[in-house]
Order: C-alpha cells, then structure tokens, then sequence
C-alpha cells in the first residue's frame, strides 16, 4: 500500500516544484530484489537507505521520493534530510537507470552538504560501508569507499 507521509516545496532551495514523500514497502523491496521485509534484518540493511527518487506524472507533484519505512526514516533528522538533499540533488545529477556512477553520487552528496548535511551524508556512507561489508558487495563497497574519499570523510 502506498502512503502519503510528507510534502515538501522546492521554493526554499531555488528551485519550482514540489516533492511527495511516499512510503511503499512493496515496490522498495522489489526495486532491490528483496522478495520479503525480513532480508533486511538478515543482511543487516538500515531501511532507510533503500529510497527512491522518481520524477512524477501526478499533476499535484513533480518528484516523488519513495522510502521503506517512514517512521524508520524520520528516525534520525540528520540522515532523513541528507537522504531529502541527496535525492534533489538528482534533479540536477540525474541517475541513468540501471547505470551506477560514483560520480553522480558524489554530486549528490556535494548539495546535501552544500544545504548543510554534512553529518547526515557521513551518517549515510557509514551505514552504506556497513551494509556493504554485510552483503559481501564488492561494487557498493568500493563505490561507497571512493564517494567517502572524494568527499574527504577518510
């Protein structure tokens, strides 16, 4: 089922438009090959990184950004705002779909700290790296550890 949790506008960073958080545990899971919610404990995944970022065909929102659990989400304000930054960023920085580029990501990160998100996109990379190490996933590992360095967390 997909909830309606949060609006939030552009017009404070400059930019038109506005954004719906949505929560949908079914398409989340789907979109990272996770058949059921349990993998996550299994794996040692923070649900709060598995988000979504959609431009929208609804004419009440131009973005949507799709989140697992959004109580989990709101959980910590640092990471939740550097997850929403994150994700406007990708307004600018569009991701290809099915394309992984580090160096999208880095600029990404780069407006999330830019707005003031420092602490939350270390906080993110962190649970990243960890998530990471967990699955045993070379490619998110490495890419995880080069947007750290770019960043200068390490």
């Amino acid at each position: 089922m997909i909830c309606l949790c949060e609006e939030l506008s552009l017009s404070y960073c400059g930019l038109d438009g506005k954004i719906a958080i949505l929560e949908d545990k079914h398409t989340v899971l789907k979109n990272f090959g996770l058949n059921d919610g349990s993998w996550l404990n299994l794996w040692n995944i923070d649900c709060r990184l598995l988000t979504m970022f959609y431009q929208s065909l609804d004419a009440h929102y131009d973005w949507f950004i799709v989140v697992y659990d959004y109580e989990k989400f709101c959980s910590d304000r640092e990471i939740k705002e550097a997850i929403i930054w994150h994700e406007i960023g990708h307004i600018t920085y569009p991701a290809g779909k099915n394309i992984i580029c580090t160096d999208t990501e880095v600029q990404c990160d780069r407006v999330a700290i830019d707005y003031g998100q420092k602490e939350g996109i270390k906080k993110i990379l962190d649970l990243t790296l960890k998530m990471a190490r967990s699955l045993n996933n070379e490619v998110l590992l490495n890419m995880t550890k080069e947007r750290q360095k770019q960043l200068h967390f390490i």
